[in-house]
């Protein structure tokens, strides 16, 4: 995993930070935030410099050279409105500014953490910093420079022994979530199935139990999803199973998480074909929850966690399966496989019938990327979250909220459910007509949890971007891992 820099906080103040780069905050109209009045001033400065691409919006970077000063510069960035400010606002512009020094200082101090002076501001600008230090360097030759290895916070006395908690956690949330973005990320000829399965072994030791069921265990437990996906490929599915069981749980939850190492439709070729080069990210809702499962035991969640790891890779080969192939799915729902670009739902199908199983699990919540309707819908910037519960949807949209990754609450029209009624089989993956396609797979996924309470989080849109954006990479963003662990570790407050 990429090296994060080291976060500590200090009550020292401004003029005694002795550090490469001091980063003070300015809001939109040259407002000035805490700590900027008295970078300034030494700078001989009597306000925020004018320049036409520095105008205090969110994000924007502003160098200044500090000769004769403990900082070798002052960075200036962008907090946006005053009237708009937010924990999220806080989390981006750390991300940005410590982005924009990450090649050229070796520690960075900012005073963003006053600006608001609680814990929660606080582990908000710590994931910022941590998150937007984040490069994926792991198959080039010549990394890019990176030499920032500490970065200070300035925080109130009055905080400082509840800060440094609040900058632990944060640090245990972002390394999770760099963990999924690396999965994302990884180049499709080094992470198949098999691979994967290993890395899971690797990464979680003794903390989590982990299975792993290979095509023949997959055959013999009747989870014909993942046989008939993987049949296309030369690299064979895989199914991993986690638990992470804490002593005393308050409740038992399990995260089923999407992972086609690619996706090139299948048969059902994805068109056109330039679309298919991020299809090495479909993997990203089993990248999160693995994620999530790295972070677990050093949180002290109270919950007791399963984890099924859907494994496959997408590939037209010779014995790939055929639109109007008949499969049967874990507890013995056959499915018309109208298009095998639909192929995520099928691997999805088998974990949750498993999940559904186990009378002790109280609630499920899935994780994919799943269909582009999703994002058609609501944009590249949010996941969309379907649930049967209204009390777990509003758990979730309350985590997703303190995390800063956008969710929103798209229905499951029962009118629609008759769609997907096929004429030679239980149901139809694909469902008749070309409407809803978010909404069509949710109903698919919700025929095999057989009632228990379950949410289904369609992570297409956010999953992936193309450019850097504040505290988020390009390629694999590693959303939505610190949601699931928000919600994981509120569990306690919703066990009453």
């Amino acid at each position: 995993m990429a090296e994060l820099p080291a976060v500590h906080v200090t009550t020292d103040a401004v003029g005694d930070l002795d550090v490469d780069a001091l980063i003070v905050p300015v809001f939109r109209g040259a407002i000035e935030g805490p700590g900027t009045d008295v970078a300034l001033r030494a700078l001989g400065l009597d306000d925020v410099p004018r320049q036409h691409d520095f105008r205090g919006k969110l994000g924007e970077i502003l160098h200044l050279a500090a000769p004769g000063q403990p900082w070798g510069r002052v960075t200036l960035v962008g907090l946006g409105r005053l009237d708009a400010l937010s924990d999220e606002t806080l989390r981006r512009a750390a991300g940005s500014a410590v982005r924009s020094v990450l090649a050229t200082a070796q520690t960075a101090a900012t005073t963003l953490t006053l600006v608001e002076g609680s814990t929660d501001a606080t582990r908000a600008v710590a994931e910022g910093a941590m998150l937007g230090a984040y490069r994926y360097d792991d198959t080039r030759s010549d990394p890019q420079p990176r030499t920032l290895t500490d970065v200070t916070l300035v925080v109130a006395s009055s905080l400082a022994d509840r800060a440094g908690a609040a900058v632990a956690r944060a640090g245990i949330h972002a390394r999770a979530q760099c963990v999924a973005r690396d999965i994302v990320t990884a180049p499709p000829n080094r992470l198949g199935p098999v691979e994967f399965a290993d890395l899971a072994v690797e990464l979680l030791g003794d903390d989590v139990e982990v299975e792993v069921w290979d095509e023949q265990r997959l055959a013999d437990e009747g989870c014909g999803g993942h046989l008939a996906v993987g049949r296309g490929s030369a690299r064979p599915p895989r199914l991993v199973r986690l638990r992470y069981a804490p002593a005393d749980p308050v409740a038992t939850v399990s995260l089923v998480g999407k992972g086609i190492t690619f996706d090139t439709g299948g048969i059902s070729l994805k068109r056109p074909s330039s679309i298919m080069d991020n299809m090495k990210g479909d993997l990203g809702g089993a990248a999160a929850v693995l994620g999530a499962f790295t972070a677990l035991a050093e949180l002290h969640v109270p919950v007791e966690v399963r984890g099924e790891l859907c494994l496959a890779e997408n590939m037209p080969g010779a014995d790939a399966q055929r639109p109007s192939d008949v499969i049967r799915i874990r507890g013995g729902t056959t499915v018309e496989v109208m298009n095998t670009d639909a192929e995520g739902r099928l691997v999805m199908a088998d974990a949750l019938a498993l999940s559904a199983e186990d009378d002790e699990v109280d609630a499920i919540v899935d994780v994919a990327t799943l269909t582009g309707a999703a994002f058609r819908a609501i944009g590249k910037r949010a996941s969309a979250v379907f649930a049967n519960d209204d009390d777990l949807l509003r758990q979730l949209l309350t985590a997703g909220d303190a995390a800063g990754e956008s969710i929103w609450h798209l229905p499951l029209w029962e009118d629609l459910r008759d769609n997907l009624e096929s004429d030679v089989a239980d149901l139809d993956n694909l469902g008749r007509g070309d409407e809803a396609g978010a909404t069509m797979a949710a109903l698919f996924l919700r025929e095999f949890v057989d009632g228990t309470p379950w949410a289904h989080l369609d992570i297409a849109g956010p999953f992936w971007q193309d450019e850097d954006r504040y505290h988020l990479p390009r390629h694999g963003t590693g959303v939505p891992v610190r949601t699931l662990l928000r919600w994981l570790e509120a569990a306690g407050d919703h066990s009453g």
